[in-house]
């Protein structure tokens, strides 16, 4: 299943915000006391999916999708490393 670009951003943003929050030491805070609950709310209000299992992501495609991500450039931005693990865990926390 192809998403747009901009709902796989409001799915996904929220938990890759709360997955770096323990290493931005209080960056996000500066933004808004609860980013990523913030940002699901936002993504909620837009009527977009909060949850890959509501867009019928089958829980074991989770590793195939962390295999694919892990290479991809963004994750060299991450304020925490990533790898295919740390893409998995992200995946299970949005599953």
């Amino acid at each position: 299943m192809a998403l747009r670009t901009e709902v796989a951003i409001a799915l996904m943003l929220p938990h890759v915000v709360g997955w770096n929050r323990t290493v931005v030491n209080g960056a996000y805070e500066s933004l808004h006391s609860d980013l990523p609950r913030r940002l699901a709310e936002l993504a909620q209000a837009a009527q977009l999916p909060l949850r890959l299992k509501t867009i019928e992501v089958p829980y074991p495609d989770l590793d195939k999708l962390a295999q694919a991500a892990a290479p991809q450039w963004t994750g060299k931005f991450n304020p925490r490393p990533f790898d295919a693990a740390a893409a998995k865990e992200i995946y299970e926390c949005a599953w």
